[in-house]
């Protein structure tokens, strides 16, 4: 006989059963705590306002209630259950009120109105029974519009008290057209704690004298002085689409002029989906020196790299890892990543694996290793090569002139070897405007580069690009002066009359694959780099843009001039001259001296062995004989070490 199961002792089983109960009695009074409160004022107020209308005659004579005194608590509880049956089915309770809108105002308006509707047939029927109804028939219906006022307000309090006047400090906002009052309505609604929207000014006139949420357009944007004194604005916040414009930078004067902390904002439709308050940013060296808005147009650059394997050495720096960006939007067939950074190549090829779908392939090989760089080569045989790779930092390789020979001019010898070995269809080299004076090894370094593009003869068309410093790459000034300001300072210039081209990454490269369907082999060309700008009128900028005085919250020190620096840079050396391409802002550089291509061999290897040597001294004599001879720049004036304590503006 099999043994039947037995249940657990009555001792047990009790305790299970309690720990099954125990959790649901636990939610009710949770929620009985958390929404019962306002549920309850809900009900007191459909109650009171039933009373109201009641004694002041609404659908009959004015008097009090019907029947017994004891009603008045029936029609309590009534308008209580009655409240909660609207609440349960339009889910009031569910909703975060203090970011209401319309559809939960809405839902408020027919809870009430169900609410309503309930009582009023529970106060009918009691009539039906033979008893005392306690409302006349029309007292529930007429109260309804008022009730759903009164409650509206009420659950309606934590949106309008989070949209009060806050405390902080006095934004002035300049937008480009009507169409960016949506971001202003979004500023209001999720408002940045210390700062608050006092005023709008456009860059478009005609809508002066409208609101945007309570807040009012002064007008264009064209008085912005004006608006600033009237507003007494503590600061300046710009919308923008896209890269700044010439006007905006006079505004960005304007309010460096008046010690004013300027920020960005991108318009709403760009913000990250949940993001809390206003993405304000801090006013960059991008918003200063990017010049007037315009479209680079690329689509023939397209037709020439799609379907096609592109490789970019010195992938993982600043220009090479934008210039992989833009590629990578061209549809190449395949793009292959060529650098010794190890990390930053690997962070790049993942960034690009999750925007497209094209083949990623990384090289971990330096250009230096002419052997491994001719295996990449021959495995990938890419059609298109981009060749960025070299090193940069002058003053460093002043003291490094055997890596700078090494890695720029025999690694660009290796490249543009098996660049034609492999048969490559098109070589681009980035080249720099330091390559015009020769006066820096950086700089003869890569007038040599440049030599090699404009002597090669082979199937592979080859040129080079030349342009000036750009704004945010390894090593700029730009992230040197964001990082002392933001310890403080103080900010380190070499010299107060310095002066630098610049401008963006993203132009330089846009402009760079621009050259792709235009290109000629054996051709230099430069791009227009626009005026040159002074670094110390770029750093009081900066400093002003952050509400800061230059001189005196943040001291400048002047350092003088490092090994190799100049003055000021030139984008044409004296026996150069320039003619128009197709795209105004590419320029065909015109040089009356291009070496053979046996004397550059005899060159490079003449400097190889040297590096090779370890003859540092006759290594750099022997590279600066090698590129050919121009007018020597006038020497830099020395300068010890001072601070600027206040000097005049000179932005």
């Amino acid at each position: 006989m099999s043994a039947q199961p037995q249940s657990p002792p009555a001792s047990l089983r009790a305790p299970a059963e309690a720990e099954g109960v125990q959790p649901k009695i636990r939610r009710l009074l949770s929620a009985s705590r958390r929404f019962g409160v306002i549920l309850l004022g809900e009900a007191l107020i459909f109650w009171f306002i039933l009373l109201a209308f009641q004694y002041l005659g609404y659908g009959g004579r004015p008097g009090g209630t019907n029947g017994p005194p004891w009603y008045l608590l029936l029609t309590l509880a009534m308008a209580y259950l009655a409240m909660a049956a609207g609440e349960t089915r339009f889910h009031l309770n569910r909703r975060v009120w203090t970011v209401a809108g319309i559809n939960d105002a809405f839902a408020v308006g027919f809870a009430v109105l169900e609410a309503t509707f309930l009582f009023g047939m529970a106060n009918w029927m009691m009539g039906l029974t033979g008893g005392i109804r306690p409302y006349r028939l029309l007292v529930p219906f007429l109260a309804a519009p008022a009730v759903v006022i009164a409650v509206g307000a009420f659950r309606l309090l934590p949106r309008l008290l989070s949209s009060a006047p806050r405390a902080g400090s006095r934004l002035l906002v300049v937008v480009p057209d009507s169409s960016a009052y949506s971001t202003v309505k979004v500023f209001l609604q999720h408002a940045n704690a210390d700062w608050v929207p006092v005023a709008i000014a456009t860059l478009t006139p005609g809508d002066g004298g409208l609101t945007v949420m309570g807040v009012p357009v002064v007008g264009s944007a064209g008085a912005l002085e004006r608006w600033i004194e009237e507003t007494h604005a503590e600061g300046v916040a710009f919308v923008l689409r896209g890269p700044s414009t010439q006007k905006q930078r006079d505004l960005f004067a304007i309010c460096l002029a008046a010690d004013l902390p300027i920020f960005i904002v991108p318009e709403a439709d760009k913000w990250l989906p949940g993001h809390s308050g206003m993405p304000l940013r801090q006013l960059s060296a991008d918003d200063l020196v990017g010049r007037a808005q315009r479209d680079i147009e690329i689509t023939t650059s397209e037709e020439v790299v799609r379907g096609k394997t592109v490789l970019v050495t010195g992938a993982a720096g600043s220009i090479g890892s934008e210039l992989c960006r833009v590629i990578a939007g061209l549809n190449p067939r395949r793009l292959v990543l060529l650098d010794i950074n190890e990390s930053g190549i690997f962070e790049l090829a993942e960034e690009l694996r999750v925007d497209s779908s094209l083949v990623i392939r990384e090289a971990l090989v330096s250009i230096v290793d002419a052997d491994q760089l001719g295996a990449v080569f021959a495995e990938e045989r890419p059609e298109v090569v981009f060749h960025c790779a070299a090193y940069k930092h002058v003053p460093m390789l002043e003291s490094h002139p055997v890596q700078a020979v090494m890695t720029n001019v025999v690694g660009t010898w290796n490249t543009l070897r098996c660049a034609e070995a492999a048969e490559v269809e098109r070589f681009v080299l980035i080249s720099t405007d330091k390559a015009v004076t020769r006066h820096s090894i950086m700089g003869c370094t890569k007038r040599l580069c440049e030599e090699m593009v404009l002597g090669h003869r082979g199937s592979t068309l080859s040129w080079a690009v030349r342009f000036g410093n750009v704004v945010g790459s390894r090593g700029s000034v730009v992230p040197l002066f964001e990082r002392q300001i933001e310890q403080g300072g103080p900010v380190t210039i070499t010299h107060p009359d310095v002066s630098r081209f610049m401008m963006t990454i993203r132009e330089a490269v846009l402009l760079v694959v621009r050259t792709l369907p235009m290109g000629e082999s054996g051709h230099l060309y430069m791009l227009d780099m626009g005026p040159e700008i002074k670094i110390l009128d770029l750093a009081n900028a900066l400093i002003r843009s952050r509400g800061m005085r230059p001189g005196e919250d943040i001291e400048i020190v002047f350092s003088g001039l490092r090994p190799g620096e100049l003055m000021s840079e030139q984008l044409l050396a004296s026996d150069e001259g320039v003619r128009p391409t197709t795209d105004p802002s590419i320029l065909d550089v015109v040089t009356p001296y291009i070496p053979s291509e046996s004397d550059l061999s005899w060159t490079i290897e003449r400097v190889r062995t040297l590096a090779q040597e370890g003859r540092s001294d006759e290594l750099v004599r022997t590279l600066k004989r090698a590129v050919r001879n121009v007018r020597r720049p006038k020497e830099e004036p020395s300068i010890s070490k001072q601070l600027q304590r206040e000097r005049p503006s000179e932005t």
